[in-house]
């Protein structure tokens, strides 16, 4: 799989604090009616044959609603599972992206990049063995490298078999919801 662009940061055009859904197993329609009850508005979708994936605002559309969505309840009403990256869960104090799994309703597991050996959820260990192989956690850990946020995309892209998410073609920046 080859990342032509990188996307954790910044992943559409001219917006900042993106969260990125990847989804299987449910319609679009069904996810999307499951994060308008969130009271996010999806900003752009795509549709691969496993996956498919929607971007939308880590905020709520009130200027101060400042939760997180509950990707618990969007996963249970919507069912399927739902591959997230929150991908600048806090711009202004400069914290890393995270990433979290559910399954028919459940956290099965998460992680911030900044502490990956820190899982959560259901199976907190997922992810250990694939992020240890590309020396990102464990004894032999590479953390030094300005590219660890980019490796652990694509060791979570690898090992979920997402979708590449190439936004060097606009086709999904500029695909908008009415």
């Amino acid at each position: 799989m080859t990342y032509t662009r990188h996307w954790i940061h910044h992943p559409l055009p001219r917006r900042e604090e993106i969260n990125v859904v990847f989804f299987r197993g449910t319609p679009l329609d069904t996810l999307t009616r499951a994060l308008l009850a969130e009271r996010r508005f999806p900003l752009a979708y795509a549709k691969g044959t496993a996956w498919g994936v929607v971007m939308h605002d880590m905020f709520g559309w009130n200027e101060e609603e400042y939760d997180r969505p509950d990707y618990q309840r969007v996963s249970r009403a919507s069912g399927g599972e739902l591959a997230v990256f929150v991908t600048e869960p806090c711009v202004g104090k400069g914290h890393g992206p995270e990433f979290e799994y559910y399954r028919d309703g459940r956290l099965v597991n998460g992680f911030s990049f900044e502490a990956p050996y820190f899982g959560i959820g259901a199976e907190p260990e997922l992810l250990a063995p694939a992020l240890t192989a590309a020396r990102l956690m464990g004894p032999d850990a590479d953390l030094d490298r300005e590219d660890n946020e980019e490796r652990q995309v694509r060791v979570i892209s690898d090992f979920f078999d997402l979708p590449e998410l190439d936004l060097s073609e606009t086709e999904l920046a500029d695909t908008q919801f009415p």
